[in-house]
């Protein structure tokens, strides 16, 4: 089925049960953009309109008069520090956006709050904080603080999604700042449908995401949580909590629990794969990667995931512990649960899994709360080597959908000699994907395609006449990829030299 398909399906299944908390939302058409950028020419003013000629200097003076249907923009490559308090609600459909510049790869490059600070300095607690709102979103930024990078409270429909969150830790290069250590995001009170999708977030001390006490609906989604000295997600006294898709690495406490009375939540498609962390003192933590505590049983569904523990259980059922996804069916979970090693990468950094049978191709699409793209805003791709585990597609285990691997790339420089003064030096190059395809290369002059072989070689075209050529290399996978490369080469007149 073409992926297209399976993702329509998958979140039209989750919107119908989260009033549509897992679509990320996009910009109205009539949309007004608050510009933000404290740069030394920017020319900003906090008494300004937000135009980009006059821009904000503070995220905060865009907040406090931002409405439903507008986006602040924050300039790349800059830094805001303090906190923002957003008192100002969107509207359904019609949210406000805090909107970062993202680079190529989606790695946010504005950053909010507070990264190092200083004995008699105190930073600002937190880098956001919704309470009472909604309709609110927060994407493509680096959220830095000492407390709750994001605090949620008593707030609804809100979307923390793309992120990079290094947040909780009250005493970051040796200076104590707060007493104590605090969850990365944390969301409280009496709110509903809060959404936090495709994030990384990194190094909690505590835990990267907490989902308090009076809390309902809240989704946390195909989420990159790593390397903390405590837990990954937890859910307590928080029904109907949904933790799908998400990546969890090294982090020396629970990956996932769903404590109290966190009835009806659901834990599936998720990666949680322990193994030393630097916090936990190079030891492998022994600590059980999935908890669902006696209050929380009922109505609640664990499947689809991967848990690879390295301590002597996997899960705990209602005080029970578990030492592997077999044992664990006996109370009626985890059918499509294994302990597949997901292989991720030595050195720690990259959560990329590799291709293997119970992983790949091997999620439920149809999951509550599956977005229509991974972490770094690929869309599923079916792998031909793996079967699909339900009618309705593919998609992969964790955070970050295994991508084909097919891949090209040309260069051209003008090379004239002697009676061939418009010839040009190709440098092309064409790896395989998961499966054999082909390539060809388009001159760009009109004359006929060359096939390409897999490799990289050089090869020599000469060209009718001066002028500006556009080289494409194009290659094609049976199972439908598609993946172009071109370059583009200036050629002189006669009499002139030139070179692309």
């Amino acid at each position: 089925m073409p992926a297209s398909r399976q993702v329509g399906l998958a979140l039209a299944a989750a919107g119908s049960a989260i009033a549509g908390t897992v679509l990320p939302f996009t910009a109205h058409a009539e949309t007004t953009v608050l510009h933000v950028d404290n740069g030394p020419r920017s020319n900003c003013s906090d008494a300004g309109t937000g135009t980009r000629e006059r821009p904000f200097c503070t995220v905060q003076a865009a907040a406090d008069v931002a409405g439903p249907g507008q986006t602040v923009q924050l300039a790349p490559d800059r830094r805001f520090t303090g906190q923002v308090t957003v008192r100002r609600s969107g509207e359904p459909g019609r949210p406000i956006v805090f909107q970062g510049a993202e680079q190529a790869d989606r790695v946010p490059n504005a950053s909010v709050g507070t990264r190092r600070w200083a004995p008699g300095a105190p930073p600002a607690p937190h880098a956001f904080v919704f309470e009472g709102v909604h309709d609110i979103t927060v994407s493509g930024l680096r959220l830095d603080a000492p407390q709750e990078g994001v605090l949620v409270k008593d707030s609804t429909r809100i979307l923390v999604d793309h992120n990079d969150v290094e947040a909780g830790d009250p005493a970051r290069g040796g200076v104590q700042a707060f007493p104590a250590a605090t969850p990365s995001v944390r969301i409280t009170g009496t709110g509903a449908n809060v959404t936090v999708s495709r994030n990384r977030i990194s190094a909690a001390p505590v835990t990267g995401v907490a989902v308090d006490s009076g809390t309902s609906g809240v989704v946390v989604t195909t989420n990159l949580i790593t390397g903390g000295a405590g837990r990954g997600v937890v859910a307590t006294d928080a029904p109907r909590t949904i933790v799908v898709g998400n990546t969890f690495g090294r982090n020396c406490g629970t990956d996932l629990e769903f404590a109290g009375n966190s009835t009806g939540s659901v834990a599936e498609n998720n990666i949680l794969a322990k193994r030393p962390a630097p916090r936990c003192g190079g030891a492998p933590p022994t600590a059980i990667p999935l908890v669902v505590s006696a209050g929380s049983v009922r109505s609640t569904k664990v499947d689809y995931n991967t848990v690879v523990p390295s301590g002597p259980y996997a899960y705990s059922w209602g005080g029970t512990p578990f030492a592997t996804p077999e044992a664990f069916r006996a109370v009626g979970q985890g059918a499509s649960d294994n302990a597949v090693d997901p292989g991720f990468a030595a050195d720690g950094e990259d959560y990329t899994p590799s291709a293997v049978a119970g992983l790949t191709d091997a999620a439920d699409p149809t999951a509550l709360g599956t977005p229509a793209t991974d972490l770094h805003g690929a869309e599923p791709a079916d792998h031909p080597g793996f079967p699909n585990p339900t009618a309705w597609g593919y998609r992969d285990r964790g955070a970050i959908e295994l991508q084909d691997p097919l891949r090209v790339r040309v260069s051209a420089r003008h090379r004239p000699w002697p009676g061939h003064p418009l010839n040009v030096r190709l440098a092309v190059g064409y790896s395989a994907g998961w499966t054999p395809g082909t390539a060809s290369l388009d001159f760009g002059d009109g004359s006929v395609p060359r096939a390409v072989e897999l490799g990289y070689g050089f090869l020599d075209h000469d060209y009718p006449a001066p002028g500006t050529y556009t080289v494409t290399l194009t290659a094609t996978g049976p199972a439908g990829p598609v993946r172009t490369s071109t370059s583009e080469v200036a050629l002189p007149g006669p009499g002139r030299t030139g070179g692309s």
